[in-house]
């Protein structure tokens, strides 16, 4: 298993129609790459989009200039062999830690799985010790 640890930024917007293809296409004229990209409705006609760009400091200017709120944070990146259960070792190991993980995002593409995954700002150093143990 491969892990790197990815800068992601939230930024909290309305739900309406075409929030998420405003914000790429301002990511697309800033010549702005993502790795990954979330958008979801929390309630209440808000909604938030999550965002890992490949520069963080280029995404970061892009959204001063545009005037977003955002809240940056880490998460990480594992990438593996695709098979039954292929994270399952991993996520009982960070549940023995007593890591809370917030949020898991797996897809699998042929024989490779990619995840993020995010936990409490305060446990990502515990969490990478986890990782790098692996």
């Amino acid at each position: 298993m491969d892990i790197t640890r990815a800068t992601y930024f939230l930024i909290a917007t309305e739900d309406r129609p075409g929030q998420l293809a405003r914000f790429s296409k301002a990511m697309s004229e800033h010549e702005i790459n993502l790795a990954g990209v979330w958008s979801f409705g929390t309630g209440r006609g808000n909604a938030e989009i999550i965002a890992i760009p490949r520069d963080p400091h280029a995404f970061k200017k892009v959204a001063r200039e545009a005037g977003w709120s955002i809240r940056e944070g880490s998460c990480f990146h594992l990438t593996g062999e695709d098979r039954a259960g292929a994270l399952a070792d991993t996520l009982d190991r960070i549940a023995q830690e007593g890591i809370n993980l917030h949020a898991v995002d797996a897809m699998g593409f042929e024989e490779r799985y990619s995840a993020y995954v995010w936990c409490d700002e305060n446990d990502v150093e515990k969490l990478r010790k986890v990782l790098k143990g692996w």
